[in-house]
């Protein structure tokens, strides 16, 4: 295929069945998120939801880009869509887990000292963060956009204006591993820490809930694979790139992992886990979350067998006794008790 715009913004000659591939399965992926997002209610997701139809869309006008090489249009959209959507993709991990935190950490555990960062604020700072990269990098991309769209410049103003978008956008992924970075610390300090108060735990000690958590940090980790290949793409953008030279390295560290980010997600859906009140867009912190009283490994041994409690080991008062006629006895009553049992025939007596 021709066109320097196209030569300009990837660096190679597109593969018209390899943009096929990607259009198809995120479609059919988009699909599947749809359902489960109507099925379990997952209103929260509404950002997640928009970056997996940012895939579907970037990777159809990546087909139209290939097929119209002139059509610049398509060309940018591509290149904006595949480059922001695994931004709110990201939103949706810190969503989750957000709420997770808030909904199985008693109130007293939700502090700094247990999990780092007060569970009230996870899903506000981290999303908060990921929107900052987020912008940095539409800086660097409409940047690019408004350069090549002047027909007026030149070859050498085009590589000048792409190598000045790779040093925004090298800044906004450089920002978003960092959150990351930081994330998967509290992630994985939350993870262990959390069976402390194991006893606390929602639904009878269950541990349902970690198989979502897990599948959160699994996702986030794939995300953030994700953007340091990006960093690195946008960063060695002097001489002989070869990842910018060549295209698969793109489709494996790009689409890879995100379509496996969607896998897990269709897989262990975190609504699927969430109690309903917490999959609304504004749960969070309106409701007062989970209240339990945290037991740590040491208290183990001091908790009540399983159907007991204290309360009901200590027996019941005795009853006043009853007289023959089937009446309360007072208890100053003369009248002696009889004991049925004691007029009760003798085994085999009727046979006589």
């Amino acid at each position: 295929m021709t066109g320097t715009t196209v030569l300009a913004v990837f660096g190679y000659s597109p593969s018209m069945p390899m943009a096929w591939i990607g259009g198809v399965v995120f479609t059919l992926s988009a699909l599947v998120h749809t359902f489960q997002y109507f099925k379990h209610r997952a209103w929260y997701l509404y950002l997640m939801m928009l970056g997996i139809f940012m895939e579907v869309f970037g990777y159809w006008t990546r087909v139209i880009a290939i097929r119209n090489p002139n059509n610049n249009a398509a060309v940018f959209m591509t290149f904006l869509l595949t480059t922001l959507a695994p931004s709110f993709l990201a939103a949706g991990c810190y969503m989750s887990f957000g709420r997770i935190i808030y909904w199985v950490t008693p109130e007293n555990r939700r502090g700094f000292r247990q999990i780092w960062v007060p569970a009230r604020f996870i899903t506000i700072i981290f999303t908060t963060l990921d929107m900052l990269s987020f912008s940095v990098q539409c800086i660097g991309i409409f940047f690019l956009i408004g350069k090549l769209s002047n027909q007026s410049q030149t070859a050498d103003q085009q590589t000048q204006a792409v190598k000045t978008t790779y040093d925004i956008l090298r800044v906004g992924f450089i920002m978003q591993n960092v959150v990351f970075g930081v994330f998967m610390l509290v992630a994985f300090r939350f993870m262990f820490a959390s069976k402390a108060w194991k006893f606390d735990w929602p639904e009878a000690g269950s541990n349902r809930w970690r198989s979502a958590g897990w599948a959160i940090v699994a996702a986030a980790f794939m995300i953030a694979g994700r953007s340091l290949f990006r960093c690195l793409e946008f960063t060695l953008n002097r001489g002989d790139n070869y990842l910018r030279s060549h295209e698969w390295p793109f489709y494996l560290f790009d689409m890879v992992p995100i379509v496996l980010v969607l896998m897990i997600f269709n897989v262990a859906h975190p609504a699927r886990f969430l109690p309903p009140d917490y999959c609304t867009v504004r749960h969070a912190y309106k409701k007062p979350g989970y209240k339990g009283v945290s037991t740590t490994k040491s208290e183990e041994d001091d908790q009540p067998a399983p159907g007991y409690s204290r309360v009901s080991l200590v027996p019941p008062p005795l009853a006043p006794p009853r007289n023959n006629a089937g009446m309360t006895q007072a208890p100053n009553s003369s009248v002696t008790f009889t004991s049925p049992w004691n007029s009760r025939p003798s085994p085999g007596a009727d046979r006589y």
